[in-house]
């Protein structure tokens, strides 16, 4: 007995370590975009609006494929999804390195998008199958981290890259860790039943060894969309992932143009909010599971009505100074990120897994719709400082951030009125809300 508690111990850290390591490198090949874009213009002779369709390629293929795409990960299973995903990243964003047209490496960059928005299903998926279901919030939250620590260390190694050997080839490292990564999963990254291995504390297990087969007719867009829950989570991941990009990548801009920062200052100001935003994906799956019951969706509702009332205590306390501007935004990042973790990773593979063998579409369609919200978040601000300045953008992120809330809080209530009433069948044997 105690020698298959440490069989199992082993397998679950090595796999954990694996998936954290080949996720966060994703983060490798999507931080030169932000660096290498005056390159670009000067370079190629590009406009400022044409420089708008870099993040465009990437994110908008991102969130297409993760709504429509995403069960195919169901269908040929979760190893060979993160292999293939992370292969075809690599290889398309190190050919953007040998590419001299604009059109062309917008091309790769669709490519480069299209492959990652299947990585994240197919690795929440694999995880979820390792771990009991009391430990899962934990270990999603503590997953989380890759995403901040891939984001800074790929802005180190891009950097170092850009200052060594010149923006042309700062993607060829990144996508050769990538690889070497893709590699390592094909060889190791197994759910626990092809190992022979049996997980304690799991409600719901797969059926087959490598990939289990989706119910017929469930692996469409609309069929997955459509599942009890799913729409709730998805529209508040929708609403927390377009605050998240608004503020990372809009708030330098609001603290120059609204709170006269100088440029250094409002770059460094900016980056309280993804400080907070990796203490509170690391130690809210902890709460969740040690305090609240494994409660991820109140959690997540009171966290994110949470993130609203400081961002309304940031607005009102802008003309406080720096401390308090980054207080706020400390807890803001916190009470933001770590529910985005949670809804996008052990939220939708429970939901998925109790609809019978499509976590990985389940998972997609609401990462998917967080993708969205990405895609939508720069025209959103754009607009609301066009038409009433530039210090309406807190006020837009704190009504998004209400309306995610109400939404996982009406799936709170839904989730607990479901589980009274079906016991322990899985959700989609009731009436679809």
């Amino acid at each position: 007995m105690k020698m298959e508690v440490n069989k199992l111990k082993f397998w679950q850290t090595e796999i954990f370590v694996v998936l954290w390591l080949s996720y966060g490198a994703t983060y490798f090949l999507r931080k030169p975009l932000a660096l290498i874009k005056d390159d670009l213009q000067s370079s190629m002779n590009l406009t400022s609006a044409d420089l708008g369709w870099v993040d465009t390629s990437f994110l908008l293929p991102y969130a297409l494929v993760s709504l429509t795409f995403s069960h195919l990960g169901d269908r040929y299973g979760p190893r060979h999804t993160l292999a293939g995903g992370l292969l075809i990243t690599a290889v398309a964003s190190a050919f953007i390195s040998y590419c001299d047209s604009f059109v062309l490496m917008l091309g790769l960059l669709l490519v480069s998008g299209a492959g990652q928005s299947l990585l994240w299903p197919a690795a929440c998926s694999l995880l979820s199958k390792w771990y009991s279901d009391d430990s899962r919030n934990s270990i999603f939250g503590m997953f989380g981290t890759c995403c901040f620590a891939g984001g800074l260390a790929g802005t180190g190694l891009a950097v170092w890259v850009q200052s060594m050997y010149g923006w042309k080839l700062i993607f060829i490292p990144p996508a050769i860790i990538v690889s070497i990564l893709g590699a390592l999963c094909y060889l190791v990254a197994y759910p626990p039943e092809a190992r022979g291995i049996s997980v304690p504390g799991r409600e719901v297990e797969s059926t087959s060894p490598e990939a289990p087969k989706p119910q017929s007719g469930k692996t469409s867009f609309l069929s997955l969309f459509w599942i009890n829950l799913v729409p709730e989570v998805s529209l508040s991941m929708f609403c927390v992932k377009a605050v998240r990009y608004a503020l990372m990548l809009w708030l330098p801009l609001y603290f120059l143009r609204s709170l006269e920062y100088s440029k250094v200052n409002a770059g460094l100001a900016a980056t309280a909010f993804e400080i907070g935003g990796a203490g509170g994906s690391a130690l809210l799956g902890i709460v969740v599971d040690k305090c609240m019951k494994g409660k991820a969706l109140l959690v997540a509702a009171i966290c994110i009505g949470g993130s609203a009332v400081t961002l309304i205590l940031f607005m009102l306390t802008s003309s406080w100074g720096p401390i308090f501007h980054t207080l706020f935004l400390v807890l803001a990042g916190a009470l933001n990120c770590g529910p985005d973790i949670l809804l996008a990773g052990s939220v939708a593979a429970e939901i998925g897994e109790r609809e019978g063998g499509v976590a990985l579409g389940v998972t997609g369609v609401v990462n998917g719709m967080g993708s969205l919200g990405t895609v939508l978040e720069g025209p959103m601000v754009s607009f609301a400082a066009a038409w009433f300045g530039w210090s309406s953008m807190v006020p837009l992120m704190i009504v998004l951030s209400c309306v995610g809330a109400a939404a996982s809080f009406r799936a709170s209530v839904l989730h607990d009125k479901l589980s009274a009433t079906t016991a322990k069948r899985p959700l989609v044997e009731t009436e679809i809300v």
